[in-house]
């Protein structure tokens, strides 16, 4: 909780997110903007489209973070933005949806999913940027998977730069220049290689930059902000270590068993039921034994009553109180109060009726 604590009170001072211009963390891109102003660059920060569309009329480069979060309707902004201005747009990384409305010409056309090492080779150009060779990471160390390789159309007046025998990590057609890899621009991988070279060249070339972080809350993005979307990023595993927390207490509180709760009968109930009840009990389960005890017991608390042994717990006392009013030897009362064993229900029946007879005798 403190470090959830301390991470949400950092989250005041920048915003972090994958290629955030002022975030210093792995995934931001602070190092390539504070080096662009140190440059002398005109960096500025824009998060609508109508804004990123009115800095390509005035000239600037633009750099789109992400295209592909964007709707149809902004991306036909920007690209008629780009038709009335002399600005140039760069995109990270983007989709074949996303260059038919901007650059129909520019086509993706496989992808590097293996850290390489990338060199620029002849015939590149001005899109060379001074860099010889730019390393992309693997795609599972990428902040958006694998880089994207992209092929100008033959017939057109287009340019490409750093190739494979699938594609070019950079392609440039009439103004419109696409960068493969977004990790090119994170502070991560800014010093590998000459990545540094290539970025800081192609965004710094004008002078001028709008560094244009598409954002949920534009008024021309396709969907708005939902409530979960302004929780921090930390919210959900922690929400989720907080249900795995509270499962286990929940299952664990479960198998405690808590004291017998006594509830009086809803209704009255003769004794001869409970009797009958209970005697069934017992014969079900075939506890001859224990049907033989309760019937001893019972007679024994009954006799002891009757000749005024209430405080007498032994059995000694009692057959000794008995043999004076019984024509029974000590040894036929012990077998017959005592715990002799019962083996079957003929015995038990027996055992009955003696013990009957037994209280019959001392109540003569």
């Amino acid at each position: 909780m403190l470090a959830a604590i301390l991470a949400s009170i950092a989250r005041g001072y920048y915003r972090d997110g994958p290629l955030e211009p002022d975030a210093p963390t792995g995934q931001g891109s602070k190092a390539v903007v504070q080096v662009l102003g140190n440059l002398g660059v005109d960096v500025g920060v824009d998060r609508h489209t109508a804004d990123a569309a009115e800095a390509l009329r005035n000239g600037r480069t633009v750099l789109v973070t992400a295209p592909r979060s964007l709707s149809a309707d902004q991306l036909m902004t920007l690209a008629e933005a780009h038709e009335d201005g002399d600005g140039r747009l760069v995109l990270v990384a983007p989709d074949l949806v996303t260059l038919s409305f901007v650059s129909p010409e520019i086509m993706p056309s496989g992808a590097v999913r293996t850290e390489t090492l990338i060199e620029a080779g002849p015939g590149c150009g001005d899109l060379q940027h001074q860099a010889e060779a730019v390393l992309v990471p693997a795609a599972e160390e990428a902040i958006r998977g694998a880089a994207s390789l992209y092929r100008v159309a033959g017939d057109s007046e287009g340019s490409s730069c750093f190739s494979t025998e699938q594609g070019s990590l950079v392609a440039e057609h009439e103004g419109v220049v696409v960068l493969g890899s977004a990790d090119l621009l994170t502070n991560d991988t800014l010093g590998r290689a000459d990545n540094s070279a290539l970025v800081l060249n192609l965004l710094g070339a004008e002078g001028e930059l709008s560094w244009y972080v598409p954002s949920a809350t534009d008024p021309m993005g396709s969907t708005s902000q939902t409530l979960l979307g302004y929780l921090p990023d930390w919210a959900g595993p922690l929400l989720l270590w907080l249900l795995l927390i509270a499962t286990v207490a929940l299952v664990a509180l479960s198998r405690r068993f808590g004291p017998v709760v006594v509830e009086p009968l809803p209704v009255t109930v003769r004794p001869q039921e409970l009797v009958l009840g209970r005697a069934r009990l017992l014969q079900q389960s075939g506890s001859r034994q224990a049907a033989a005890t309760a019937l001893r017991s019972a007679t024994a608390t009954r006799l002891a009553n009757r000749l005024g042994l209430r405080r007498e717990s032994a059995l000694d006392g009692l057959l000794a109180a008995l043999a004076p009013h019984v024509d029974r030897s000590p040894e036929q009362l012990r077998t017959l109060l005592g715990p002799a064993p019962v083996t079957s229900d003929q015995d038990l029946v027996r055992l009955a009726h003696d013990l009957d007879h037994l209280e019959k005798e001392i109540d003569r």
